[in-house]
């Protein structure tokens, strides 16, 4: 795989990224898509429904599942195949004043090692856009539950009195206790719902591979990162006014300064195109080709 994908910005976000060769994996919880980690859990709920189960099993593993955006966070750098898109320019690069930076794929997944990003720590998945290619990833999980536990009777179900708004919403706090939250039938049941939460563990790692149809224009590829906690040495945090965030931050070290590959101008960027080259050129990264972008009657 040799693609170039592109990553809008501002153009002191674009400057920043470029001179000190360090870019910023965000939390995906923070996008600006409601529905950022949720489309997963959904569609495994309303495949719950449909399976052959007890009542009480599906409520407790949908929920399991649908709790995953709390309980896990996405951190990633979101690119495009697109690099010269009028609304990526307008909604990520302040209405096309700033720059996208292309990058090499088989660079950002080829591992150098702990200074960099690498395919030993990040994944570079490629975004779905719909529900049609979840329900045939997550058919087979649906069929797994069916077959383990088909027989296993009503082995689990919510705690009396409590619904599913306020399963999940004990779920989004990480510090409270998950088994609380469920009534096993005897100590049996307890080694099934056991097995039940590994069975579902995987999807942990796949809520943020998929988007509502209604953004498909985007292109979207991500390179991503999951976290259960965000207390973890290797993340840090910053203020944007309004809120205390916290980001990964990636070191595109000599080794893999490859990985810069464009530099694309927004429709109303203003920088001199040669000045562009020469900066680039001082921070050594003279490989770098800089284009404008063709939208130029933009206003």
């Amino acid at each position: 795989m040799d693609q170039t994908l592109y990553h809008y910005c501002t153009s002191h976000t674009g400057f920043a990224i470029l001179q000190s060769r360090t870019f910023r994996l965000s939390p995906l919880s923070a996008a600006n898509d409601s529905m950022e980690g949720r489309v997963l859990g959904r569609v495994f709920a309303q495949l719950l429904s449909e399976a052959r189960l007890p009542q009480g099993v599906i409520d407790v593993a949908s929920i399991i599942v649908e709790g995953y955006a709390d309980a896990t966070e996405g951190f990633a750098l979101c690119l495009s195949e697109s690099g010269d898109l009028l609304s990526q320019w307008r909604a990520y690069a302040c209405d096309g004043t700033g720059i996208a930076i292309g990058f090499c794929t088989e660079e950002l997944v080829r591992d150098y090692g702990k200074v960099n990003f690498g395919k030993n720590f990040y994944s570079l998945v490629k975004i779905n856009y719909g529900e049609a290619p979840l329900r045939e990833m997550l058919i087979p999980f649906a069929q797994h539950i069916v077959d383990k536990f088909g027989s296993s009777g009503e082995f689990v179900t919510l705690r009396s009195g409590l619904n599913r708004h306020d399963a999940l919403r004990a779920l989004a706090d990480r510090e409270s206790d998950i088994a609380g939250l469920f009534l096993t039938r005897d100590k049996l049941s307890a080694g099934l719902v056991r097995e039940l939460l590994d069975i579902l563990a995987p999807l942990h790692f796949r809520i943020y591979e998929t988007k509502p149809k209604t953004f498909h224009e985007e292109r979207e590829w991500r390179l991503l990162r999951y976290r259960h906690r965000v207390n973890l040495p290797e993340i840090e945090y910053f203020s944007d006014g309004s809120s205390i965030r916290p980001f990964i931050p990636c070191l595109i070290a000599d080794p893999a300064r490859l990985a810069v590959r464009e530099v694309i101008l927004g429709p109303k960027h203003q920088s001199n195109i040669n000045w562009m080259r020469s900066f680039l050129q001082s921070i050594g990264l003279e490989h770098v080709k800089v284009i404008q972008s063709a939208h130029q009657s933009y206003r």
